[in-house]
């Protein structure tokens, strides 16, 4: 419920009511506060009110504003990237996950990884995304016969709303009478295509057989905004600033020249000076409209008055940046990120800024993509891969807790200095002021699967007779064993 007017405490002071004083500035209702942010609302009062309206707002400014495009491309390439993928314990259950990844869209057009990529844009730029499992005969040739449909949030009507019994509906979710979600009453077709209303009715679906995935940003909340709610209306006056800059300056290049010229009955008898191009007044083409490098012919008594707004040229660049900058910090990413300009930028600049945005993104990859989209995913694909025979695992119910315990991998970062970054987690790890899992994992790598695959580089190099630099078993950092061996080779030579 929203309250329009501020409830103000009162106190009796020598039998008179006054207000209590706020010992907080904040928290002040005299002149220099008031009527400043004193609506108080729920969780959902403001999204019910304004999703509809903030989702088209930004899919309208990604689809034409550079910069919305690209601060959602910079979104997915580092959350996602080529993939968040799963770490099976069992090689088996790993075989056919990597079998079904390429099966997974119901539409046949991404693997899974893309459907990664689609759900983690499509959160962006609506505030939130579903998946629906599609279940399938085990006829139909598939590894697991499941797949995932990614489903635009619009599906999910934020004005339908209503209860009856022990069972609510609040903006389409369906809870049950212990506030657990029970069921998505979801459209069958998207609402904004152009289909008649009869075709398109609302479809009650268990919520088993959903996936919502939103950033939380208050207890309660039940829907997401777009990530670029708090910057949209700076988006669109950054346009309308730089269209009104480009105006200015196309009018620029249009003066010519102007000539007033004068009308028959003030020439002499000898003729006009201009000789046949000027003719009496009222025979004159209006001036409506400007050519570049023209000569614009007046008549008598006409004069051009151009108005004359302020100029900030000079400061337009400054001013654009500022408020890059605030966009860039609304939608959770670096102004460098987002603009490619790396002016004025170096080393250090740039790696504390990158280290804090990567923290954020490593918390939306454990928190939102893996926590509330793979996890989910992943349980489901692992019970219909049980229940259809795709694989047999005696006790699985048993132990199904303990097969889940996977891990996701993220794609590595890359690193704006290699050489340093490598050399201070070696002095790290030697110090034992870090394990080499953490660093692994900061490279992607599950450790177990990082030895595993140093393991098999090792046999094959011993296999084939080779000694490598790269090998510490072998070799010192400086390659001293390895010279040491090929004296020795060269001397067993000698004595043959």
């Amino acid at each position: 419920m929203v309250t329009n007017k501020p409830r103000i405490r009162m106190t009796v002071r020598d039998g008179q009511q006054v207000p209590v004083r706020a010992y907080y500035e904040g928290g002040s209702h005299k002149r220099r506060m008031a009527g400043k942010g004193t609506a108080v609302t729920g969780p959902n009062g403001p999204i019910e009110n304004s999703l509809a309206t903030l989702q088209a707002r930004s899919h309208h400014a990604i689809r034409n504003n550079a910069y919305a495009a690209s601060a959602k491309e910079k979104y997915v390439s580092n959350l996602v990237g080529t993939g968040i993928k799963p770490q099976w314990g069992d090689p088996k259950i790993q075989a056919l996950w990597d079998e079904w990844v390429s099966e997974s869209d119901a539409d046949g057009i991404d693997n899974f990884y893309g459907q990664q990529a689609l759900a983690a844009g499509a959160q962006f730029e609506a505030g939130e995304v579903l998946g629906r499992f599609r279940y399938r005969r085990t006829s139909d040739g598939l590894s697991v016969p499941l797949q995932l449909q990614v489903i635009e949030a619009e599906h999910l009507d934020p004005t339908y709303s209503q209860s009856f019994g022990n069972r609510l509906i609040k903006m389409g979710i369906e809870f049950n009478a212990i506030g657990q979600r029970s069921a998505y009453h979801l459209w069958r077709y998207h609402p904004h295509e152009n289909l008649t209303s009869s075709l398109n009715t609302r479809v009650q679906v268990p919520a088993d057989n959903v996936v919502h995935m939103y950033r939380r940003t208050r207890p309660g909340q039940l829907r997401g905004v777009p990530e670029l709610t708090a910057v949209i209306v700076r988006l669109y006056e950054i346009d309308e600033m730089q269209d009104a800059t480009l105006a200015r300056q196309k009018l620029a290049q249009l003066f010519g020249a102007f000539v007033k010229r004068k009308t028959s009955h003030d020439l002499e008898d000898d003729g006009p000076n201009f000789g046949s191009l000027v003719r009496p007044p009222g025979e004159m083409d209006q001036l409506d409209e400007f050519t570049p490098g023209g000569i614009h012919y007046l008549e008598d008594d006409e004069e051009v008055t151009f108005s004359t707004p302020p100029d900030i040229q000079g400061q337009y660049t400054e001013w654009l940046r500022s408020e890059l900058l605030a966009v860039g910090a609304g939608a959770g990413l670096t102004y460098e990120q987002m603009t490619g300009d790396l002016k004025g930028v170096n080393y250090s600049s740039i790696r504390a800024g990158l280290l804090e945005f990567r923290r954020r993104a490593e918390m939306l990859q454990a928190q939102l993509i893996v926590h509330q989209w793979c996890r989910r995913i992943s349980a489901k694909w692992l019970d219909v891969a049980v229940t259809s025979g795709a694989l047999r695992i005696p006790d699985y119910w048993q132990k199904r807790k303990q097969l889940l315990a996977i891990d996701w991998i993220a794609p590595k970062w890359s690193w704006v200095d290699p050489l340093k970054e490598v050399s201070a987690d070696l002095m790290e790890v030697r110090a034992g002021l870090a394990p080499r899992s953490e660093k692994a994992g900061e490279r992607g790598w599950a450790i177990e699967l990082l030895d595993a695959e140093i393991d098999r580089g090792n046999k094959s190099a011993d296999r084939y007779g080779l000694v490598l630099d790269s090998d510490p078993r072998k070799t010192a950092k400086n390659g001293g064993l390895h010279n040491a061996l090929e004296a020795l080779a060269a001397t067993e030579e000698e004595d043959d």
